[in-house]
């Protein structure tokens, strides 16, 4: 039987298992009892799996990760790979120099925790819980895990925010042209005459142009769009216009022209001002790049005020 005690010489709860000679004696290097408890209840299952031959060396984490991330690049899309990597390298950031024996519930609740106050959303912490769940279960299936630490961790309650609304036509003719430097000017033009997410816009080359079209692969979907080049922007230079790293100040200047808006909002005008001219919804569709239909009609805003003569009509 095992047991967590005190000493007298220390201020740190230790663990004591089985008798001498083959006795386990170690510090659980706590001074809460819960903690300690938890890890006695993880150590006695070790201990019980390595009496029965069944053994899980310890190995630094960065090892596991490499080798997840190459099965992950060969056989999933490189959006996705894209994203698992990107989780998994702020995981071993926040925590540097762990093992596979860190791993534990308690370990990831608190890594969660960290999560909530970096300001993380909801949202994107269950995207961690899905992603490193996953990840934790091909750790299982090559023994490098003994269980799935993230099995009894409660996810968060997903909160629904208020869907973006469309700027009006003076709404984005007023941040453009009170655009306070010339790189934000060309930049938000680009985005409204173009429909781009600011990643993608921020990151055209001269091969993403063929005569009077750009041809992007988005870096979200890995999906081609094929867009006419507006013929104000046929006028200005906005290759690799903006640095990626640099949009968030470039959101900040526009809300103090439009504080109820961002960058994304001119992505949401550009497809309901297209369909206020006459787009159809498929047009709209391939020009923003989407697979399906229910993604488009949250971008499209129907302008109500442009139906009263249909309407009357009746």
């Amino acid at each position: 039987m095992s047991r967590i005690y005190k000493r007298s010489d220390s201020n740190y709860y230790w663990y004591q298992n089985g008798t001498f000679p083959n006795r386990i004696r170690k510090s659980t290097g706590s001074k809460d009892k819960r903690v300690a408890k938890l890890l006695q209840d993880k150590w006695d299952r070790e201990v019980i799996l390595r009496n029965q031959g069944i053994s899980v060396a310890t190995i630094d984490i960065i090892k596991p990760k490499l080798i997840y991330l190459n099965e992950i690049e060969a056989n999933k899309k490189l959006s996705w790979f894209k994203n698992v990597k990107s989780i998994l390298n702020v995981f071993v950031d926040i925590n540097p120099g762990i093992t596979n024996k860190h791993i534990t519930s308690f370990f990831m609740q608190e890594f969660f925790a960290k999560l909530r106050s970096l300001n993380k959303s909801p949202q994107t912490i269950i995207h961690y819980h899905k992603v490193l769940s996953s990840w934790f279960d091909w750790m299982v299936a090559m023994r490098y895990l003994l269980d799935n630490p993230m099995k009894n961790l409660i996810r968060p309650t997903l909160i629904k925010v208020r869907p973006r609304k469309a700027f009006t036509k003076k709404e984005v003719y007023t941040a453009i042209n009170n655009a306070r430097i010339k790189k934000d000017y060309i930049f938000w033009s680009l985005l409204y005459k173009t429909g781009l997410r600011t990643k993608d816009a921020c990151t055209i080359t001269l091969n993403d142009i063929d005569g009077k079209y750009i041809v992007k692969t988005q870096n979200k979907t890995d999906r081609k769009v094929v867009i006419p080049i507006h013929k104000d922007l046929q006028k200005i230079n906005f290759i690799n216009i903006m640095n990626p790293n640099s949009t968030g100040r470039s959101r900040e200047r526009l809300k103090e022209i439009l504080p109820n808006g961002d960058l994304h909002t001119f992505r949401h005008s550009f497809a309901s001002h297209l369909e206020d001219l006459g787009a159809t919804r498929w047009d709209t569709k391939c020009l923003l790049g989407h697979k399906v239909d229910d993604i488009t009609a949250q971008y499209v805003k129907v302008n109500v005020h442009r139906l009263i003569p249909l309407i009357n009509q009746l």
